[in-house]
């Protein structure tokens, strides 16, 4: 599945006005996510694509790293060539 804000999975927000749309508008371009806005006051507004991309939820930590797992501190490299070789 393609990732949120992407040509391939963009943005859907439903609003009742014209502010509430432009808000949308010019945070997505901020980010350079993709959207689309759609006008539906007959249905409740709807922001929850745009606010997982605001607030993403926190990825768990194991409590145990491997050395040859991914670093914690998100550099891309392994443990062992990161954070784990300062470890005595």
């Amino acid at each position: 599945m393609a990732k949120l804000g992407t040509t391939k999975r963009p943005i859907i927000a439903r609003v009742h006005s014209d502010e509430k749309a432009k808000y949308v508008a010019e945070t997505c371009k901020e980010h350079g996510w993709h959207y689309i806005i759609g006008f539906e006051p007959d249905k409740p507004e709807d922001l929850s694509d745009l606010e997982k991309m605001l607030n993403p939820p926190k990825q768990a930590v194991s409590k145990k790293v491997g050395r040859n797992d991914p670093c914690p501190c998100a550099s891309g490299k392994k443990y062992k060539k990161c954070c784990g070789s300062s470890v005595d």
